[in-house]
């Protein structure tokens, strides 16, 4: 399993463009099921990895022990979505799940989620907190590890529990790694959100929230008795708090665009509630994920880009990535588990000759070890060039984007090829260069694929998101057709073989591209799509309330249902079903708890009734977010089928 520097320096340097005689096509099953491997964690000691293992259609949770290069199981995974898994301890391996459910006497549907514990010396398992006395049953979250305990085996999980009124108190658990059962270690209220607690026990930050109530107060033990550091008396949470310096002496906030799905500055919060200046910022970029310790403790920051860069507060994790970044320049480097000081560290690794791949970082001996692809089905030469390029929107705003060329193709031959656009979800999201199994595959298959990161998205500043804001159906739908009409100028897409495909936000923009765009594209693919925009935010304020952070944020970036309400239809593909050109297929899971599937017909009934070409399949026991990967492969063949049929490759 060990290789040496010279290989991976051939892993860095191999040329995605490069012509290949001939290109296989890795059946259609190697993009749609689920990663053959995902969610490599490190032990704490590093002496041991774990990783989840798809075998016949189920997970496997896999452990590595690195002295011997031993490999076994620990256990497996049925009719449940996993979500994570991560060491707790040097002994126990956490595994998160969730499964949409529904519960007599409470409305609707949610994604139930939980942890199961496994003691890797005895193999036992254990449900964490859900049988603990007094736990409310319909809550999300639960089995949220907040932080480990240093001084025995069990972790910190906050939770609903005790008077079961129309809302419980939120409690901090601690919850035993062997039994599973948990004891109040800190008592919250009804109006607690959230718990930071270190490895003492010490409540680093407790955080106290109502819309309703206009109420905002954070809480810290940390200058000895239980102290209020800030507060707020608005609708709107006055930041995001995610995590707690090293030292101890500050907490660690990010503005509020943070519930936007972006971050543009990072600021400390000392225990007199006063704020530091920006601590990690860039102009040109969004701050992409905080890189935080098993207690919550920031490392650094990763920002955003084609390619992400990586700011640190911690010296040895940011020697450690800068050595990575030595030895396979010009990849997609991402750390996604590290031992104590950071002397081991698992990267996952995208260069363009796997379809991703783990690298285990050993700055103790300073060696590299390949420990394995994410898809080891799908060879190099079948990968298309992942590039990230720029262009001009009509009111020349710059457009970042992803393309992906065929695979196998060179200059001469990307001239005039059939075009996927894919719009990402979100909106508040963006594509960047990685191993996209959707994208490669059509990309197998000979087609260009466009991926815009259109005004609205994150990852390239605050105003370039803000852009977007009342742009649904109108500049962010011409960033997308700005992004076609370029490359047909260039020559390198072919205008009568254009097809918009995309999911969620990226569902809204294909249908939006079908009914405002009609003559640009000859199908449409959405899935899980919203087409009635008016319907989605009222039934989200009927359903969670007016004063709902999410009901409150969707009204500031598309419009409010009272001023607003009659451009909120026009921009509803729905109800411009008569202008599509173009057949349209609509995928949406039944127990999609994001985007109700009532949204996917909607749009059905209204084309149908316009005598449209429809086709909507319905996926049984599939979520948002195309979970199971065997609902995966039957809409991956449903898109491929129907893609194929109408711009077909030369």
């Amino acid at each position: 399993m060990r290789i040496i520097l010279a290989a991976l320096m051939a892993f860095a340097m191999f040329v995605m463009g490069s012509a290949k005689a001939e290109v296989p096509h890795p059946p259609l099953e190697a993009y749609g099921e689920l990663p053959e491997l995902r969610f490599f964690t490190l032990a704490p000691d590093g002496a041991h990895a774990a990783f989840l293992m798809r075998r016949d259609g189920k997970d496997v949770i896999v452990l590595y022990t690195r002295a011997t290069g031993q490999v076994s199981i620990l256990g497996s995974i049925d009719e449940l979505s996993a979500r994570g898994l991560n060491f707790a301890d040097n002994k126990h391996v956490v595994l998160l799940v969730s499964e949409t459910t529904s519960q007599i006497g409470v409305r609707g549907k949610w994604e139930d989620s939980g942890a199961f514990s496994t003691n890797i010396e005895t193999g036992k398992t254990s449900t964490l907190l859900r049988t603990t006395e007094g736990i409310f049953p319909a809550q999300t979250g639960l089995g949220k590890i907040v932080g480990r305990n240093g001084n025995k085996s069990a972790v910190f999980i906050p939770a609903y529990a005790g008077d079961f009124g129309d809302k419980p108190p939120y409690h901090l658990f601690e919850v035993d790694l062997d039994h599973g059962r948990g004891r109040i270690h800190s008592r919250g209220v009804t109006k607690t959100i959230d718990w930071f607690v270190d490895a003492d026990g010490t409540v680093l930050a407790r955080e106290d929230f109502s819309a309703e109530d206009k109420y905002y107060r954070l809480y810290s033990d940390i200058p000895g008795d239980r102290t209020l550091v800030y507060q707020s008396d608005k609708d709107r949470m006055p930041f995001s708090l995610i995590g707690v310096k090293e030292d101890r002496s500050a907490l660690v906030v990010v503005d509020e665009s943070g519930v936007d799905g972006g971050y543009t500055a990072v600021y400390e919060l000392n225990m007199k509630g006063e704020f530091s200046d920006p601590v990690f910022a860039r102009d040109d970029a969004d701050i992409d994920d905080i890189i935080l310790d098993d207690n919550r403790f920031v490392e650094g920051v990763r920002y955003s880009g084609a390619l992400p860069s990586y700011d640190f507060y911690n010296k040895a994790a940011e020697a450690a990535v800068n050595a990575m970044y030595d030895v396979v320049p010009g990849a997609a480097i991402t750390p996604v588990s590290w031992s104590k000081g950071w002397q081991q560290v698992l990267y996952y690794v995208f260069a363009g000759d796997t379809a991703g791949s783990y690298i285990l970082q050993d700055r103790v001996t300073d060696s590299y070890s390949l420990l394995a692809s994410e898809r080891a089905s799908i060879p190099a030469e079948a990968i298309g060039e992942v590039v990230g390029i720029k262009y001009p929107a009509r009111d020349e705003l710059s457009i970042p984007a992803i393309l992906t060329w065929p695979a196998g193709s060179t200059e001469a031959t990307r001239k005039n090829l059939p075009l996927i656009v894919m719009p990402h979800g979100g909106p508040a999201a963006h594509d960047s260069i990685d191993f996209d199994w959707m994208a490669q595959y059509f990309a197998n298959r000979g087609y260009l694929v466009l991926q815009p990161n259109f005004r609205g998205s994150t990852g390239y500043g605050g105003d370039f998101q803000r852009a977007g804001n009342g742009e649904w159906g109108a500049k962010m739908q011409d960033d997308v057709t700005d992004g076609v009409l370029a490359l047909v100028k260039s020559g390198a897409a072919d205008p009568e073989r254009v097809c918009i495909v995309g999911g969620s936000y990226g569902g809204y923009a294909a249908l939006a591209g079908g009914a405002f765009t009609p003559e640009l594209y000859k199908c449409v693919v959405a899935l899980a799509p919203v087409s009635d925009v008016e319907r989605m935010i009222r039934d989200l304020r009927n359903d969670l309330g007016r004063k709902n952070s999410a009901v409150q944020y969707w009204q500031r970036i598309i419009g409010n249902l009272k001023d607003d309400n009659e451009k909120l239809k026009q921009i509803s593909p729905s109800n411009s079903a008569g202008a599509f050109q173009a057949p349209v297929l609509l995928i949406h899971g039944k127990d999609d708890t994001v985007v109700p599937i009532v949204q996917s017909r909607i749009m059905e009934k209204a084309l149908k009734k316009a005598g449209k070409d429809v086709t909507f399949v319905q996926m049984k026991g599939e979520d948002h977010w195309l979970s199971e990967g065997e609902t995966r492969i039957v809409a991956l063949r449903a898109m491929a089928d129907f893609v194929e049929t109408h711009i077909p490759v030369d």
